[in-house]
């Protein structure tokens, strides 16, 4: 019985210390990490300041469908961001009558890229594994 204990403790122990050596890991991968995240925070802060009055602008007038679109294309490279979020919204919203089939496609690719587990359930979640089957190929 006492073998049975130990050999059980030692487990206990061999799993400690592995959850120990985890978390130390996940602690020296997200301080390694902090320097990019913080570069990444200050390329997103460029963004908003940049496109903010290129889509005031675009929103203010009658934009072509290809001026809408690229807008958009630029948009969401940063839509993780809120404030660039609302910014890709207000474009959405302003055009959405006016290029319907566009901004329908570019309201699917910010929630497959920003929110997939919003399409789990509906009639699209076939687009989250459509590369899935083009990689088996």
């Amino acid at each position: 019985m006492t073998s049975i204990f130990m050999s059980h403790q030692d487990n206990v122990d061999s799993m400690n210390k592995q959850e120990d050596t985890l978390n130390q890991d996940v602690e020296k991968l997200v301080k390694d990490l902090e320097p990019m995240i913080q570069q990444m925070k200050i390329i997103n802060d460029h963004a908003v300041v940049a496109y903010t009055p290129l889509v005031d602008d675009l929103c203010r007038r009658k934009a072509s469908q290809n001026e809408v679109e690229l807008m958009l294309d630029y948009l969401l490279m940063f839509a993780g961001d809120n404030r660039i979020l609302v910014l890709y919204k207000r474009v959405c919203r302003t055009y959405w009558q006016t290029y319907p089939v566009s901004i329908a496609f570019y309201i699917m690719e910010y929630r497959k890229e920003y929110d997939p587990a919003s399409l789990i359930g509906t009639e699209y979640e076939y687009l989250l594994h459509e590369y899935d089957d083009k990689l088996s190929e």
